[in-house]
């Protein structure tokens, strides 16, 4: 109940055009979840967003009269924005476990 249930809490964030955090998620949710279940659905819901990205078909460029355009660079910055996301996705990890450290102090 609760994997489905952060999975659209991140679902609706993301149709609001906001990136869903760990913190955005849990703020909305409707009962505490440990913080280990939080991390590895909303991980899980963000692998699932670059999975259905890389599986839409990409389309090839074309002219306003709609032939192909030759000049076009191929798109090599794929790579580059999945290895951001990790980084992006691992630093929010660390931070909410900062912040939970900040919280709730041992």
């Amino acid at each position: 109940m609760s994997s489905a249930e952060i999975h659209q809490i991140a679902n609706e964030l993301k149709a609001r055009g906001i990136t869903p955090t760990t913190a955005m998620v849990k703020a909305r949710l409707s009962q505490a979840v440990p913080m280990a279940e939080l991390l590895k659905s909303l991980s899980q819901w963000k692998q699932s967003q670059l999975k259905d990205t890389k599986d839409e078909p990409m389309q090839s460029p074309h002219d306003m009269d709609g032939t192909p355009q030759s000049d076009q660079a191929p798109l090599i910055h794929e790579p580059s924005v999945q290895s951001l996301a990790a980084q992006l996705d691992r630093l929010e990890q660390k931070l909410d476990r900062l912040l939970t450290l900040m919280t709730h102090p041992r």
